[in-house]
């Protein structure tokens, strides 16, 4: 009897967190309507590139302090800068030249989410931006969560490279320069 008298109250509030769920996570299909597809035209597996923030001009740089953290920095030719690009037949690896290591995230992807590296290589989704084709968006696969240089693409080396939800601001979008 318990159970019926509250059982109207379960089913909405399961509804309601299934909804919720459908609308911070879009599926695939929802994201390629935004997004052109996949860059396999000009970023190629096994090549090696330095790759540069659109609005700010830094590149993804893997500290040479401690091998782990990973910032926007102002170029300067080092391999700490050089990304291997892997495809795995799914997906994009990022693996540093100078150690190894892939790009990566320590936890659950999401906004202000840090960029690492690990020892084992992490998915990511390369796609065009909508705006301007010839810059990318590098994604979490089945997501709308991708790279964003923090406060909104400043310029200054040691801003830390996060994952945020995207949005139409140039910081979150790469250029890819080969090696």
């Amino acid at each position: 009897m318990l159970f019926t008298k509250f059982a109207p109250s379960l089913i909405s509030l399961f509804s309601l967190a299934a909804y919720t769920v459908a609308v911070v996570m879009p599926v695939r299909s929802e994201l390629e309507s935004r997004v052109y597809p996949r860059a396999t035209e000009s970023i190629q597996s096994g090549s090696v590139f330095t790759i540069h923030n659109v609005k700010a001009d830094t590149v993804v740089d893997l500290s040479a302090g401690d091998n782990t953290t990973v910032t926007g920095w102002s170029l300067n030719g080092g391999k700490n800068q050089q990304w291997t690009t892997l495809w795995s037949g799914e997906s994009w690896n990022f693996q540093s030249v100078a150690t190894g290591l892939y790009l990566g995230i320590v936890g659950t992807p999401g906004n202000g989410t840090n960029l690492t590296v690990a020892s084992t290589p992490t998915a990511w989704d390369i796609w065009h931006d909508t705006v301007n084709e010839t810059n990318y968006r590098i994604f979490v696969p089945n997501t709308t969560v991708n790279w964003d240089l923090w406060g909104y693409g400043d310029a200054t080396s040691g801003d830390p490279i996060t994952l945020w939800g995207t949005w139409s601001g140039i910081h979150q979008t790469w250029r890819f320069v080969q090696v």
